[in-house]
């Protein structure tokens, strides 16, 4: 009887654990929590010498250098895009960044992006492709959380139960003492 009883606490105690509340999947997991901004477009380009990654904002596209080997930031170097059709000489920041500014906004559209970069005594070529979607296509939803509303009372009900299993359980094993002692 007591293996019963201890059996039917712990199995009502891991149902209990193992209730999901509302949108809980066990099929693929989904990717880290969305952030609550649209991510803006995205360009990465390298080669053996260099990586050049920049980001798409508003006026023009927010660029960092870097030494491929090393992955140190080049500040000190020229340059150059060319991006649907406009040639864009990116200035230096003074956080060691690099700003092209557009002519013109780029509409919606894939565009082939070549940095001509100059470093010293070394020179490189990069390209790559930039992606540009709607305002609307990046508009990402915040995360929300799962609410459990509908599942709130349950532990509360298991846990009556299980006292009331326990009570009973308790008060036959007494009524059987109490028989074999009046026996």
């Amino acid at each position: 009887m007591r293996k019963l009883l201890a059996g039917c606490v712990c199995s009502l105690l891991f149902a209990c654990a193992a209730v999901a509340g509302d949108g809980h999947d066990h099929g693929e997991e989904k990717a880290a929590a969305a952030p609550d901004s649209p991510a803006a477009p995205r360009l990465v380009m390298e080669s053996t010498q260099f990586e050049l990654v920049g980001t798409l904002e508003g006026d023009g596209l927010h660029l960092f250098l870097d030494d491929h080997a090393s992955n140190a930031p080049v500040t000190d170097a020229s340059v150059e895009l060319d991006i649907a059709g406009q040639r864009i000489k990116a200035a230096a920041e003074a956080d060691g960044s690099y700003h092209a500014a557009l002519a013109q906004p780029l509409p919606e559209g894939e565009y082939a992006v070549m940095a001509t970069i100059l470093a010293g005594e070394t020179s490189d070529l990069l390209t790559g492709d930039l992606d540009v979607h709607a305002a609307e296509a990046m508009h990402v939803e915040p995360a929300t959380a799962t609410s459990a509303s509908g599942w709130g009372f349950l532990p509360w009900v298991l846990g009556l139960v299980v006292i009331a299993l326990a009570l009973v359980v308790f008060t036959l094993r007494r009524d059987r003492h109490q028989r074999r002692v009046q026996a």
